[in-house]
């Protein structure tokens, strides 16, 4: 694709963003198989109507405006955020910029990629570290893996846009976590599991402009604190699921939810499933269930700072 590209240009200070854009960017796109119209389309500097996202009750505001939103059966896709041939896009906020505008409610794309003229990066929303990365000059060995994944017949899977991203890594993603410290007074849960016989998980929901999936696992002491909270009768039905085969539990939606407050630090580990990869919190403390809106603004706003 670049057989006849002078790559050592990129060392001039006269080729900038733009030349980036029109000299590498375009023939990507073009080969890649998106147009100005149709159903699978590109739509170049797409601007926010609200350049904020929240997770919780903290907004966060969104100063880039990423130069392409890709289409894939008339919905975003992925979007490409192309910058100088002297701008880092790893490591840097431009990444964690390129994925708040992904996760926006007014786009929600399932990827996002930066691209310098040196190198292409490819970022799930649901992943940690690129999917894809790799230098323009070595494109034709990675073109048959990007074209898989990014040209519009693939057609965005509506299942997996449906399908809540994990909060640990967008907390990873964010930068948000300083010491790894995770607190919320207001967790409701339907689902409990015996992972073994020292340890336990649930999962619940973060809400906010998009609503975040969050993994809490809980040592046999932790879990034996959590069930002496929660109102007896929840309890034992609880220990009794627990004791035995298949060894979780899932409350209908008739059921009350299971509610208590937590302290945690976010896992060093990441697990993968067949949907995405996820970090659970480890629980270290329990308590009782307490949704005061002013109580939660100021832990997350305490952790974000």
């Amino acid at each position: 694709m670049f057989d006849d590209f002078d790559f050592n240009l990129l060392s001039s200070n006269e080729f900038k963003e733009d030349s980036v854009r029109e000299e590498l960017v375009l023939p990507i796109i073009k080969s890649l198989g998106y147009k100005a119209s149709g159903d699978s389309r590109v739509i170049r500097s797409k601007t926010l109507l609200h350049p904020f996202v929240s997770i919780g009750s903290q907004p966060r505001s969104i100063s880039i405006v990423p130069d392409y939103v890709f289409l894939s059966n008339d919905r975003p896709y992925w979007v490409l955020d192309a910058k100088a041939p002297n701008e880092k896009i790893t490591k840097s906020m431009h990444i964690e910029q390129a994925y708040s505008y992904a996760i926006h409610p007014e786009i929600r794309a399932e990827m996002y990629a930066l691209c310098n003229g040196h190198e292409f990066v490819l970022y799930s929303i649901r992943e940690l570290y690129p999917i894809l990365r790799f230098s323009l000059k070595d494109i034709a060995n990675h073109w048959d893996k990007l074209f898989r994944i990014l040209n519009p017949d693939i057609k965005a899977n509506p299942d997996l846009l449906n399908y809540a991203p994990d909060f640990g890594i967008h907390i990873r993603k964010m930068g948000l976590v300083k010491g790894g410290l995770f607190s919320a007074p207001a967790i409701n849960t339907k689902f409990i599991s015996r992972l073994n016989e020292q340890s336990y998980t649930c999962t619940s929901t973060i809400p906010g402009d998009i609503d975040m999936a969050i993994s809490l696992d809980f040592n046999k002491k932790t879990f034996k604190k959590l069930l002496k909270i929660l109102p007896l009768e929840q309890a034992n039905k609880i220990r009794q699921a627990l004791g035995q085969q298949p060894f979780y539990i899932s409350f209908s939606e008739d059921d009350p939810d299971v509610k208590f407050g937590i302290t945690s630090n976010i896992s060093d580990e990441i697990y993968h499933n067949a949907e995405e990869s996820y970090i659970p919190f480890i629980v270290k403390e329990v308590f009782p269930y307490n949704n005061s809106i002013d109580e939660w603004e100021a832990l997350t706003k305490k952790q974000m700072e």
